[in-house]
Parts: structure tokens; sequence; C-alpha cells
């Protein structure tokens, strides 16, 4: 987890008002427009072992990548792809130093934005380096006291997700980080005003990723 303690002081980068990058995240999520982030020279996310979902309705990004640069995605909607990775962890559209295909990109190319990680208090997994050095170098900034109360809800909120897994259907959470994250600023609400039993954050947290699977972020 990542704390005071261990953040790297030494380059930090501004990640933005938090209330602002929250709302933004969540309208991504949500199918909105995809996530402004500042990564600079920074190409982590498409040298670190990712799987790249494609969907169906993405019919522009399939007509820029090559039917040998992708296969059927198990246990998804038909018609949704899902591109690997060489033995160096880098995508196939990685080309040049960037992103070949970037005007057309995939929308989950789109949403990822690794500040979701220092949000939520955790880092992107092992293996991921590049990643995780910029997760902790990410700061964001407060415009209110409600501002710092959504981040530690957040925080709260992906930390009981890991600690609590039995709580949830089936005993089990999305294993990999980046889908906790994603749990965590679906339901950070929940921790605004956190039930009393663990039972209730559990059955909280469901129903709050439930309507906004449904709903959207409004």
């Amino acid at each position: 987890m990542i704390t005071s303690a261990n953040l790297s002081t030494a380059h930090p980068l501004p990640a933005g008002e938090f209330s602002t990058w929250l709302n933004a995240m969540r309208r991504a999520l949500a199918g909105g427009p995809g996530m402004d982030v500042a990564c600079g020279s920074c190409v982590g996310c498409c040298t670190s072992s990712y799987f790249i979902k494609v969907r169906p309705h993405e019919t522009e990004t399939l007509k820029h990548i090559a039917p040998g640069s992708r296969s059927v995605a198990v246990g998804e909607p038909q018609g949704t792809w899902v591109m690997g990775y060489d033995a160096q962890g880098h995508c196939p559209m990685f080309a040049g130093g960037g992103c070949s295909i970037y005007p057309h990109r995939p929308d989950t190319c789109r949403i990822y934005d690794c500040r979701i990680f220092t949000a939520a208090g955790m880092n992107a997994g092992a293996g991921r380096s590049t990643i995780n050095e910029r997760i902790a170098h990410w700061r964001f900034e407060y415009a209110s006291d409600d501002a710092r109360r959504e981040h530690r809800a957040v925080t709260a909120a992906a930390s009981f997700l890991r600690q609590h897994p039995v709580r949830f259907p089936g005993g089990h959470i999305p294993s990999r980080p980046a889908d906790i994250a994603v749990l965590a600023v679906k339901a950070y609400t929940v921790f605004m005003n956190p039930p009393a039993s663990d039972a209730d954050t559990a059955a909280g947290i469901v129903a709050a990723c439930r309507v906004f699977d449904q709903s959207g972020a409004a």
C-alpha cells in the first residue's frame, strides 16, 4: 500500500484537483470521454504486459489492428477481442517509442489512468515498475475538505475490498489491482458515511457498483 512514508518526494507530479479528477474518472468508466493524462514520455501502460480488450462496437479500432495481433476474448460478449503482449511485455501496437494507432486506440487505453492507483492507495502490481514509479510520484490537490474526504473514501474502499473478499458473493473479488481500483472509484460513496458492520459495507459496495453500472456516474 502507498503511504506517506514510502511515497517518493524527489519529483512530484501534479495529478490535478481530486474531485475534478474523480468526477472525470467516473464519467469515463460510465462510457463518457477518455481521460486526459499528463503522460509525458511515460509509456508504462504500453510496455507492462497488459491485455487490452477491444469491444464489438470499436469497429474503427479493429480496422487498425491486424488479425494476427488479436484473439477472441474468452467469456466476453461475442465480437470482443483482446490484444496480448510480446516477450518484453509490449503491446503489439507499440512501435517507435509510442502507440502506432494512437488516434484509433481502444477505449480500454483511452480510459486507463494510472492516477487511479494513487487515488486507491495501491500500486499496479508486481512486474509493473515503470507504472508503479509513476503512481508514487502523483500528487493530488484538494479544493475543499470534501475533496480530501472523497480521496480517503476511495482509499478506504480499495482497502476494504482487498481485506474482506469473503464478504462478497462467491467469496472473492477481482484479483487484478486495476479492477480493484475501478471498483473503489465506483463505490467510494459507501465510505463517505460507512455502515457499522462489514457485512453492510460489503452489501453497500455491491449495490453501489450495480447502480453505477446500470446508470453510470450520475
